[in-house]
């Protein structure tokens, strides 16, 4: 009973996605870019919140939470870097770190 529960919690969760990413559709099409790239921001905001993804002071996650986020391996990020095709990031040591505002463009521009 507990695992249906929880699939169905899942299921629930990428519906909400889903759904948000449709209402970023519209808006893109009514022509609200400037709303529509703020509100990709929020929803990536919100995904950090449902998937508990720490976002640090800057709106900034890791690399592995960036491709949570953008659901992709982390390792095509890093081929990305690799291959001068990069989405901006920033280095804390030795992690590498994506601020949000950056992976919503980089998927505005995937659009």
């Amino acid at each position: 009973m507990a695992a249906a529960l929880t699939i169905l919690e899942h299921e629930i969760e990428e519906t909400q996605r889903h759904l948000a990413a449709l209402i970023l559709i519209r808006d893109q099409l009514t022509g609200s870019r400037e709303a529509a790239a703020t509100s990709r921001v929020d929803l990536l905001r919100q995904a950090c919140i449902d998937l508990a993804i720490p976002v640090g002071f800057n709106d900034s996650v890791s690399e592995e939470d960036a491709a949570r986020l953008l659901h992709r391996s982390r390792f095509t990020l890093r081929n990305r870097r690799l291959a001068d095709e990069p989405i901006p990031f920033m280095r804390s040591g030795n992690r590498v770190m994506y601020r949000l505002c950056d992976l919503a463009k980089f998927l505005d521009q995937e659009d």
